[in-house]
């Protein structure tokens, strides 16, 4: 496998890795890496949207909104700013993982504003289809809340009526034993014992919204979603958020107890040092 660092000049880059080509328009809505390997289509850690109390932005990352972006040492960055939000500014870095086959994504939040972004969330997606699979609407999607201000946002007005007739919010963990464990996914056309396996720093993301409950891997299904909402904090002028995710390819007869080990080593591993 590729060790996923990109190439090209931009704002598209390509790299090979997972058994498929990846390429990541980062002037395209929702930018991410995307690939097919003619079983599967896949786009993940996409920049999806933004989000604050009582108000949401779905296209807010574009080529309407990317103030610029560079690709250095393998990695790619790319840094959006959406109008009429306090003058936000996103900046999302996709890496090669520091070992093993997979991407990195870190995301910095800062703004220019006092007092106007209240539980600020910037939301990230990663989706798998099988190929020429229609999406299904009104998929039932189920909340893991990172406290109970976090389990509050999808109430606040932030989501749409539809999202909420859809949407269970789980229990909120107790503070010994909350955490994220890893989303362990098996898409169509995986050779036996080959997963995908997603995770989060814990601490960085107020709520996951999965397409089914948590728990046991995915079963081979024509579509999976695992969308992020990034921080839930108010952001105020001066202050910078990052945020840091991991998408791996593993192969495994214990996928749950690798998947774990390895999101052992990605809470001990310390942030990327940089501005």
């Amino acid at each position: 496998m590729s060790d996923f660092r990109w190439k090209g000049h931009g704002p598209e880059f390509t790299t090979v890795g997972g058994g498929r080509t990846w390429r990541l328009h980062v002037d395209a809505g929702e930018p991410g890496p995307a690939g097919s390997d003619g079983h599967s289509f896949a786009k993940i850690l996409a920049l999806q949207d933004v989000a604050s109390r009582g108000r949401s932005a779905e296209q807010a990352f574009d080529g309407a909104t990317l103030l610029g972006f560079a690709r250095r040492r393998g990695c790619v960055q790319a840094t959006f700013s959406p109008p009429g939000w306090g003058g936000l500014t996103v900046r999302a870095t996709w890496a090669p993982t520091p070992s093993r086959a997979g991407v990195d994504l870190e995301v910095q939040l800062s703004a220019t504003s006092v007092g106007q972004l209240k539980r600020v969330e910037v939301g990230i997606v990663s989706r798998w289809a099988a190929e020429g699979a229609e999406p299904s609407p009104g998929v039932a999607s189920w909340v893991e809340p990172r406290d109970i201000p976090s389990a509050a946002l999808s109430y606040d007005g932030r989501e749409s009526a539809a999202t909420l007739a859809a949407l269970t919010t789980l229990p909120v963990p107790l503070p010994a034993s909350g955490t994220l464990l890893p989303r362990i996914v098996s898409p169509p056309g995986f050779d036996a014992d080959t997963y995908y396996v997603e995770m989060v720093q814990p601490n960085d993301c107020a709520r996951r919204i999965l397409d089914e409950p948590p728990g046991e891997p995915s079963a081979h299904r024509d579509s999976l979603v695992t969308r992020y909402r990034l921080f839930g904090h108010d952001l105020e002028k001066g202050v910078v958020l990052r945020a840091r995710l991991r998408g791996l390819w593993i192969r495994s007869k214990t996928p749950v107890a690798t998947a774990r080990a390895l999101f052992e080593e990605f809470l001990r591993e310390p942030p990327p040092l940089g501005p």
